[in-house]
């Protein structure tokens, strides 16, 4: 054999040797692509879901909240409802409309009531 003949032989040799390297290399490549496309669909697929999720607990809140507003409006209408028929109540008890006084017990300073209702 010559030694060009060799060279060259030696020269495929090389060459082969280094393709298979890079197809090797090649293939690590490919594969660690793979893995990593895999994870990334991975995560916008959990905050996908994770966005759905909360959009869901959103719309649950607000109908939540919407409710509890209608409950607190219900609840002020009753106290001020209340609050009047105390005011009327205590009217009638005092006798505002007339020109006397009464007494805290209910009748005239120096008598008993006998209604234990009446300082309520």
């Amino acid at each position: 054999m010559s030694a060009r003949k060799r060279k060259s032989d030696q020269a495929a040799a090389g060459d082969y040797l280094a393709l298979s390297e890079m197809r090797g290399e090649d293939k690590d490549y490919r594969e660690k692509r793979a893995r990593n496309n895999e994870a990334v669909n991975r995560t916008r697929q959990k905050k996908k879901q994770e966005e759905m999720d909360i959009s869901t607990k959103v719309k649950t809140l607000l109908v939540e909240n919407s409710a509890l507003e209608r409950k607190v409006e219900s609840l002020q209408k009753e106290l001020s409802f209340l609050k009047e028929m105390h005011t009327a109540y205590a009217k009638k008890e005092n006798g505002t409309g007339s020109s006397q006084q009464q007494h805290p017990n209910g009748g005239a300073p120096g008598t008993i009531s006998t209604n234990p209702f009446s300082s309520l």
